[in-house]
């Protein structure tokens, strides 16, 4: 989940913004957009977005602060887009609510001159809009060149309002208002295209039921989020997919957050409060692998002296079983067979073997993950293996201990979660076997051998809905 307008920099964060922050990681929230209110907070939200990760800003001068703005104000904006992070200009518009604060006149030349530098900057707007929905809407008709893009933040109008809202080409966001009893707002949310559609907090405030009353956090969106997957019948994990994609097309997170991986990895999953589990949670799966074997095998000869050997890109192939019993640690049984032609006799091996040897590995290990909640995980293996070999047509038997790190991709369907997932792991066998080993056509000598499996592979788990 993405949400797209938090205003973490504020008072009301100060004394447990990690532990705010932290709450919102566990939720599933991968990124929050922070704007701004006027560039005297400018520093302070620098700060914050170089200290969380998940944070991005908005800059620009809110309609209540549009009495006192004049050409150095609008600089000090310019100039902020400049600085790491910064992904809209926002929160700009117009409140006739709190028209006392700045006079009509004041506000839309204010909002009229941001609006121009978004467009010299290339960014994308957040617009304010309370009780002004006829010159917000003449404003952005009036400047929009083709150029011009962004989202009506807590949306509040009606029916029409939305219509030339989306014929303009914006987006729209919803918060915590809809999750209310009477709220008129919720009957618009099905009208939204699922393109240009958006979540937020708006936290301190609106906030969702069953909290409304208290302070608003960027962990709570997750409401919003439920809240839209009923009213327009679809599932609570595509609402997340879709709005999400939806803001990093419109904030180009993609490319701020490093194709958009790396930084989601301690952030994203959502909490199910169902089940009290996060979204990407796995019970158990099934799945294929592939793999390229690489066989080393260590030769001590019994006349004196070491060898090493190794068979590249053995082709290899198996079956799994996963079951996820915590969130951080996971259990996985899996059988892998591997098929080593290349000790048979060729042309250029001529003293090759007449069958090829096979190995089959039966594995049991621990995957433990630093971050269950992401959509992309890293992990760890550890575990041990039996070996049911046959080498040169005799069977030869092993226990192994099992090492390996992967990288796992979680994909919500329809049909349940897909988990593609790439490992390179190293099976390597307990102790060594005494056994002929063929070195040329006149030359043949006893070894006790020992070896190991490396094994860079990838792989498919599907874990369908019980």
């Amino acid at each position: 989940m993405i949400d797209t307008h938090a205003h973490l920099d504020l008072p009301h964060f100060d004394e447990d913004r990690a532990e705010v922050v932290q709450r919102a990681r566990e939720a599933g929230v991968e990124a929050i957009i922070m704007p701004a209110i006027s560039p005297d907070g400018f520093p302070k939200a620098r700060q914050l977005v170089e200290e969380y990760p998940e944070l991005y800003r908005a800059v620009g001068i809110h309609p209540h602060a549009a009495a006192d703005v004049g050409p150095q104000q609008l600089a000090a904006v310019e100039a902020e887009v400049g600085c790491p992070k910064v992904v809209a200009i926002g929160e700009i518009g117009l409140d006739y609510f709190y028209a006392e604060r700045a006079l009509p006149e004041q506000q839309q030349r204010v909002f009229r001159e941001q609006i121009r530098l978004a467009k010299r900057c290339g960014l994308p707007i957040i617009v304010h809009n309370r009780n002004a929905h006829a010159d917000v809407l003449r404003l952005l008709e009036e400047e929009q060149d083709g150029t011009l893009q962004g989202v009506l933040h807590c949306f509040s109008g009606d029916a029409a309002v939305l219509e030339r809202a989306l014929a303009l080409g914006f987006h729209v966001s919803f918060t915590g208002n809809i999750t209310y009893r009477k709220s008129a707002v919720a009957e618009l949310v099905p009208l939204v295209p699922e393109d240009r559609l958006m979540v937020e907090t708006d936290a301190p405030y609106m906030t969702p039921q069953p909290y409304r009353g208290k302070r608003n956090e960027p962990a709570f969106v997750r409401y919003v989020v439920e809240r839209i997957a009923e009213l327009t019948g679809r599932a609570r994990e595509r609402v997340v997919a879709d709005t999400s994609r939806v803001a990093r097309a419109l904030f180009r997170l993609p490319l701020l957050l490093g194709a958009f991986c790396l930084s989601c990895l301690w952030a994203q999953g959502q909490q199910d409060s169902a089940s009290g589990r996060h979204l990407y949670a796995k019970g158990l799966g099934f799945g294929l692998h592939g793999a390229t074997n690489t066989i080393v095998e260590l030769r001590r000869f019994v006349t004196g002296g070491d060898q090493t050997f190794s068979y590249e890109g053995v082709p290899a192939f198996g079956l799994h079983l996963f079951y996820e019993f915590h969130d951080y640690v996971a259990a996985e049984l899996a059988y892998t067979y591997s098929r080593n032609t290349k000790v048979l006799k060729s042309p250029q091996r001529p003293w090759g073997q007449d069958r090829p040897d096979i190995y089959q590995v039966l594995e049991l290990c621990a995957h433990v993950s630093p971050n269950p909640y992401g959509r992309v995980n890293f992990y760890g293996t550890l575990g041990g293996a039996a070996l049911f070999n046959r080498i040169n047509d005799q069977p030869e038997n092993r226990v192994a201990l099992v090492t390996g790190v992967g990288l796992r991709f979680n994909v919500l369907t329809s049909f349940g979660m897909l988990m593609p997932w790439m490992e390179w792991r190293l099976d390597f066998a307990l102790g060594r076997e005494e056994r002929e080993v063929v070195l040329s056509l006149t030359e043949r000598r006893r070894a006790e051998v020992g070896f190991y499996l490396s094994l860079p592979r990838v792989g498919l788990l599907w874990f369908p809905r019980w």
